[in-house]
């Protein structure tokens, strides 16, 4: 009892909306909260789980803390820096253990910044998957690669969520390989997980076999692709569907492109959606489209409930989804070929059957779990 009485942790995030990294957060909040574990959380003011942070004891929201960066809002950028420095310097004061720990990219490089300045020693970050990404521009790609170089300088430990950044981050920042631990985004277990499931059986042709996707609708997430690999299996297959959860800047791209190719009837954009499960249960199969992701919660969600997993080749993905045993993996942009992993499970009952029966092990993805894990390793320190 008294480690944990002596247990400070802050935790900060730059926009709290309908994500994994921001889910992992609240989590953790809430369990060391369960847990009688003091803990903060910092955040900017907008995002859809905002009204949910405002209910946990000690959360702080910063309105100039926003996720883009531009050059007209250095100042924003300054205002925001120096009042995470005073706020975590009074916090120091009265909890001289304190730690620190960041999620996401701008979170993560702003927070430890901040907490060396404020004089916290123990700062730790969780890496998401990683800020800098063959997708983007050479130029910002390296500008925010060699800043979080110079932070890992000052980072005291990191936290992966899968085995495939862990192995990158061992390359590419130094003693990273000793200052990492594997940790996994768990989802709500208690909602998703029944020993007793099914799987979905495959439709008649005359009831709609139904492909679905969670994510905000974003560049990142490239849904278009979806869009596209959908169009070709609905022109063979009119009995299929898609549905997709989530809202973002690329909505009216996706809703015009939806009316172009006359597909508003078998296409259904649901927004964000609280609680996602009542509408999982009624897809078949689950599609991934991202170009960068780190290990995304949606897809151990969909396992729980026996979907097959079509995805690209993301990091994390293969940490969940085994090549032709509970699901595909693409590479970047091919879908075309996830057109034809969509025909294949409306054809073949038998191989929806085995995907889907597949008997994965994820366990480590449990909520409670993952609660446990950080609570050990900050008792490490």
């Amino acid at each position: 009892m008294k480690q944990k009485e002596s247990m400070h942790v802050v935790h900060m995030i730059t926009k709290l909306e309908m994500g994994g990294a921001q889910k992992v957060c609240l989590t953790i909040k809430k369990g060391l909260d369960n847990q009688k574990i003091w803990s903060a959380l910092i955040s900017g003011d907008t995002g859809e789980l905002v009204n949910c942070a405002r209910d946990l004891p000690n959360s702080l929201f910063i309105k100039e803390l926003k996720r883009e960066v531009t050059v007209l809002g250095v100042f924003n950028e300054c205002i925001c820096f120096f009042k995470l420095i005073r706020y975590l310097r009074t916090l120091k004061k009265q909890y001289p253990n304190l730690i620190i720990h960041t999620h996401s990219t701008k979170a993560g490089l702003m927070g430890r910044w901040a907490a060396f300045f404020a004089g916290i020693k123990k700062r730790v970050h969780t890496i998401h998957g990683y800020g800098f990404q063959p997708e983007q521009n050479l130029c910002v790609r390296f500008c925010i690669y060699c800043v979080e170089l110079i932070t890992s300088a000052i980072t005291t430990h990191y936290i992966c969520v899968s085995t495939e950044d862990a192995k990158r981050g061992s390359k590419i920042f130094p003693c990273f390989g000793k200052k990492h631990s594997i940790i996994r985004a768990a989802v709500d277990w208690k909602q998703f997980y029944s020993p007793a499931r099914k799987h979905q059986a495959v439709p008649l042709y005359d009831k709609p076999f139904i492909f679905g996707t969670i994510g905000g609708l974003s560049y990142r997430k490239n849904q278009i692709e979806i869009l596209k690999a959908f169009s070709i299996v609905h022109s063979k297959y009119p009995h299929a569907r898609l549905e997709l959860i989530g809202d973002g800047d690329q909505r009216a791209v996706l809703v015009n492109w939806i009316n172009e190719h006359q597909l508003q009837n078998v296409v259904v954009l649901h927004g964000w959606q609280q609680n996602v499960l009542p509408i999982m249960l009624n897809w078949h199969v689950f599609l991934l489209s991202s170009l960068w992701e780190g290990l995304p919660c949606v897809i151990v969600e969909a396992r729980l409930l026996k979907l097959p997993v079509l995805t690209y080749a993301m990091n994390g993905v293969r940490d969940v989804i085994f090549q032709d045993y509970n699901g595909f993996i693409y590479k970047q942009r091919d879908y075309q070929s996830m057109a034809n992993g969509m025909i294949s499970l409306i054809e073949n009952p038998l191989l929806y059957t085995k995907l889907s029966q597949y008997p994965d092990q994820l366990q480590d993805f449990n909520d409670t779990y993952m609660v446990h894990q950080h609570i050990e390793l900050y008792k490490s320190f």
